[in-house]
């Protein structure tokens, strides 16, 4: 198999994760009916999902339908799907100024990871977030490889 068709098919699967693991993560009762939630922060929570899902489906068509520049659709998808880890991971960087947190006691419990007898607690969004990264930083390699 080509190496930029493999590319495609992990950006395929990153854009279904980012869109439908926030659906399944945040349409509940650990955030978008959560009592605990201000009725505004709850609209933003669902506007968010939803818009993610709308730029996860941009990205799908940007692959997969054909194309006179098959090369410049890949990269603007990649570009679209990077939006998501830059806007993460400067969220996280700057949860000081909003007091904000990557979990909430009602929420979602993190990964319990056992590693040589030792149990280590990894947020769900972290992990999740890291994983995807590094699995598209291998999908760009395969593009520029």
């Amino acid at each position: 198999m080509e190496p930029t068709f493999i590319a495609r098919i992990i950006f395929s699967l990153i854009a279904v994760a980012i869109s439908v693991g926030p659906m399944v993560a945040d349409f509940n009762k650990t955030h978008a009916t959560n009592p605990l939630w201000t009725p505004h922060a709850r609209f933003h929570v669902v506007w968010q999902v939803l818009t993610q899902a709308g730029v996860s489906l941009i990205i799908l068509t940007l692959l997969w339908l054909p194309a006179a520049d098959q090369v410049t659709h890949t990269w603007i998808a990649v570009c679209l799907l990077y939006v998501w880890f830059v806007a993460f991971y400067a969220t996280l960087a700057s949860m000081s100024l909003f007091e904000g947190s990557l979990k909430d006691e009602n929420g979602i419990k993190p990964w319990r990871w056992k590693i040589f007898g030792k149990t280590y607690l990894v947020d769900t969004n972290l992990g999740g977030g890291t994983i995807l990264f590094l699995i598209a930083g291998f999908g760009v390699y395969l593009l520029i490889a």
